[in-house]
């Protein structure tokens, strides 16, 4: 007899037919449930994967529309804050947008010409003369530079993430209080921007702070620059000056052919004039 056949197991049939209808219970059980888990992890991952899409095409879009602004190296403090409004919340540009600004508004107040006015390029002065700030315009300005500094220094905080921003509001707040003669703040602006660049291993950044340690109080608003009556004469510059009169022209020593007399000239005696005014000889006279 074949071996295969003592292998027959009485019942062997029955007891699949039980698994497999156990099996089909089971399906018929939790199929529902996990697909319907499996379609909404599907969803979830299709979702995330889009809104991470839209994320990135916000970047982008926010750093082409900076990069628009800021383009011709003039542009509106008021176009950078509605960009920073707009912006909000992604990534860096609100404080780059506000950076910038920062620099508009302390220009203006060193330069004393409105933010976004056409400047000469030689004088670095408006080409209207509508642009042109005051004093207390220039002080306005100055405000609102140290304003929106300290926001910036506050958002970024102590972020590693965010510490080359940091270093940059710290840098300018620290000339916004040269501008205000408040030297204390200003030194220790810029020794906090030099602690977080070396910690970032930002180098060059830290020595570009040292440098600002070292000649502190040397960014001078005030000045102005001296008359010509304020200048002094240095050997070698002295000038004779030159007589504009006739009666400063000195004429000795001079020929009158350089400068003639104002004395009318004696009239020349010609020959021929002298022989044709003579009077005829008379007859009779010795005269041949």
């Amino acid at each position: 007899m074949d071996d295969r056949q003592t292998q027959i197991k009485e019942g062997a049939g029955l007891e699949e037919s039980r698994i497999n209808k156990e099996f089909i219970d089971f399906l018929n059980k939790w199929s529902s449930p996990v697909i319907t888990v499996l379609a909404v992890a599907a969803l979830v991952w299709a979702g995330l994967g889009y809104l991470e899409r839209r994320k990135l095409e916000r970047v982008d879009q926010a750093f082409a529309a900076f990069e628009a602004a800021v383009q011709g190296g003039n542009p509106s403090p008021a176009s950078l804050t509605a960009l920073a409004t707009e912006y909000e919340g992604v990534r860096a540009i609100p404080d780059l947008a506000q950076l910038r600004t920062i620099d508009l508004y302390l220009g203006a107040y060193l330069r004393g010409v409105e933010p976004g006015v056409e400047i000469d390029p030689i004088t670095g002065q408006a080409l209207d003369e509508s642009g042109t700030l005051d004093q207390d315009q220039r002080d306005r300005y100055l405000g609102q530079a140290k304003t929106i500094a300290d926001e910036v220094i506050a958002r970024v905080g102590d972020n590693k993430g965010k510490a080359m921003l940091a270093i940059h509001a710290l840098i300018r707040r620290g000339a916004i209080a040269e501008c205000e003669r408040d030297l204390d703040k200003a030194r220790s602006s810029y020794e906090r921007a030099k602690s977080i660049a070396e910690g970032s291993h930002l180098d060059a950044l830290a020595l570009f702070a040292q440098t600002r340690i070292d000649t502190i109080g040397s960014l001078n608003p005030d000045l102005v620059l001296p008359s010509a009556d304020d200048l002094v004469t240095l050997p070698g510059e002295e000038l004779p000056e030159i007589p504009t009169t006739p009666d400063l022209i000195p004429t000795e020593g001079l020929d009158d052919s350089v400068f003639p007399s104002d004395e009318p000239e004696a009239p020349s005696e010609d020959p021929l004039d002298t022989f044709e005014n003579e009077p005829a000889p008379t007859e009779g006279s010795d005269t041949p």
